[in-house]
């Protein structure tokens, strides 16, 4: 008889991920490539744009962490927008509802998530912050999970988490044992702030899901 649970009571680490899906992180350093080639460059309209995230960020940050419904109107929102993906040809999916499969044992694990799909092959994932801060880092073996979900697993998968304070990307690629990556962590808090090159990451991951 096959069971069913969810994925937040079956994936809570890396190993799971390694135990259901033979899944493992590359230890090649060109895999995620789309981060290592020039980024895209910025306009001057990118750059207030960001700016403008910058210092609504700041003002509201500035009474304590921020819970995940003010990060998408803040943060999330204006940078999608920004980046390109809330116009043709690309198309989101909110909330998301995902069935996976299991042979050893066999189990199907389920998950409804507000995760932001792009084109079924970039996912964007808040991280819920509550009176604990919660490291971006947590969030990723249920990402990783979710990403398994796409119905386009002749093509490389994408992801980017955050928490309003940090973000990170990850890169998926199925096959017989599957692989990821992860890139370094990215930082919206300090006065130099880096989401210049969010953004360049965010339009380079863009352009990739469309060749």
């Amino acid at each position: 008889m096959v069971t069913t649970t969810a994925i937040t009571d079956k994936i809570k680490s890396l190993s799971d991920l390694q135990k259901c899906f033979n899944l493992h992180q590359t230890d090649s350093n060109q895999f995620f490539s789309e981060l290592q080639s020039e980024l895209p460059p910025l306009n001057s309209q990118e750059q207030a744009g960001i700016e403008r995230i910058k210092r609504r960020y700041d003002y509201h940050r500035l009474d304590g962490l921020l819970l995940k419904g003010t990060i998408n109107l803040l943060v999330l929102s204006p940078l999608l927008e920004i980046a390109g993906f809330l116009d043709s040809p690309f198309r989101i999916r909110s909330p998301y509802g995902i069935e996976l499969e299991i042979e050893e044992p066999e189990e199907t694990i389920h998950g409804f998530i507000d995760t932001l799909v792009v084109q079924e092959q970039l996912w964007i994932f808040v991280v819920e912050s509550k009176r604990t801060s919660i490291p971006v880092p947590a969030a990723l073996p249920q990402l990783l999970a979710y990403m398994f979900a796409t119905p386009r697993q002749d093509k490389s998968a994408f992801s980017m988490a955050t928490n309003g304070d940090e973000f990170v990307f990850l890169k998926l690629v199925f096959g017989d044992t599957p692989q990821y990556d992860i890139s370094r962590t990215f930082s919206l808090f300090p006065r130099r702030h880096e989401l210049g090159e969010v953004l360049q990451i965010m339009k380079r991951l863009g352009q990739a899901i469309l060749s």
